[in-house]
């Protein structure tokens, strides 16, 4: 198995599986959409190919793997549906995402949702809205933000979650300047921290691709709140920079990291949210930079299609990749 990438011009990716070309898939100019133009299905071929990751699953080598693989719900998608997949699809926990409409904090059942991740031998992990106007010249967007996160993080702490990934607003630079953007994300931050304590759950900052996206401007977050996380997300450090940032994030960051988002893109400014080896980040580079320096946390498959064998590749790829 293996993917071809076609020149960038026309970008088409070929998935071959067991020596046939099983599908290929072709992005729009933008490389905002992909379809799947051709599936020729063979005998044995790639639908049993998805379903080998059961071997590495909860019956078998799971209890070996040095991370937790994880996927996150779509919230779109009934969230017990989606916890049922998780399951049936030998994912370790599920990266809870919740935003409306099906995930809005306000919809979710705390109790029935916690219940059915126990059932389920499923972790989780908190994510929050990625568009909350934290730094917004506006205190009263800010207030209201900061309140719809406080109802959030009583939402995961009830469903168990004991991390939980915010984002950094990028809010307008035009009117604050991009010291004033950073002053009032790391004021927010504070206050969410201040909200997360008590129940004992640690907030995580995700590196974003157009703000927070440096090492300095972590490190001046983190000299003033010591006990926030980190999170990184592999596809937005391969975003508008000339290199993908990862590797300088992880030397800085190494002590902070509790989580870690994986998915494909080609740089530039679209976050194409591609599977594994379908895009131009090296993998076994960043697999290699995790074992290296000794993570074995939660690590997410940002990987979203409506067809989500794209999902349970990369799944087996990580795997894959890990045991080289």
């Amino acid at each position: 198995m293996d993917f071809r990438v076609s020149p960038r011009e026309s970008p088409c990716v070929h998935f071959s599986i067991d020596g046939g070309e099983a599908f290929r898939v072709m992005f729009s100019p933008l490389g905002k959409a992909a379809r799947l133009l051709r599936s020729r299905k063979k005998a044995g071929s790639y639908s049993s190919f998805f379903r080998r990751g059961g071997s590495l699953g909860r019956g078998g080598q799971e209890r070996i793997f040095p991370v937790k693989v994880g996927m996150m719900n779509s919230p779109r998608v009934n969230l017990l549906t989606e916890i049922s997949f998780a399951q049936n699809h030998h994912f370790d926990f599920l990266d809870l995402t919740s935003e409306p409409s099906a995930a809005h904090p306000r919809k979710i059942k705390g109790k029935e949702t916690r219940k059915a991740l126990q059932d389920a031998n499923l972790g989780v992990v908190g994510h929050t809205a990625y568009y909350l106007p934290f730094a917004s010249p506006y205190e009263s967007f800010q207030k209201t933000a900061l309140e719809e996160i406080r109802w959030t993080l009583e939402i995961f702490a009830e469903v168990g979650a004991s991390k939980v990934t915010i984002h950094p607003d990028r809010s307008n630079t035009f009117v604050l300047g991009s010291k004033g953007v950073l002053q009032k994300n790391i004021q927010a931050f504070a206050e969410i921290d201040e909200m997360a304590s008590p129940y004992g759950i640690q907030v995580l900052i995700e590196n974003m691709d157009r703000n927070f996206n440096t090492v300095e401007e972590f490190q001046e977050a983190y000299s003033k709140l010591p006990r926030l996380g980190f999170h990184l997300d592999v596809g937005h450090a391969n975003l508008n920079v000339p290199r993908n940032r990862s590797e300088d994030f992880l030397r800085a960051f190494k002590d902070r990291l509790r989580h870690v988002h994986l998915s494909d893109n080609f740089g530039g400014r679209e976050d194409l949210h591609l599977p594994l080896g379908a895009g131009n980040i090296d993998w076994k580079k960043i697999i290699s930079l995790l074992k290296s320096f000794g993570y074995g946390e939660t690590i997410t498959l940002e990987v979203f299609s409506l067809d989500r064998r794209y999902l349970l590749f990369s799944r087996d790829k990580l795997r894959e990749l890990w045991k080289e």
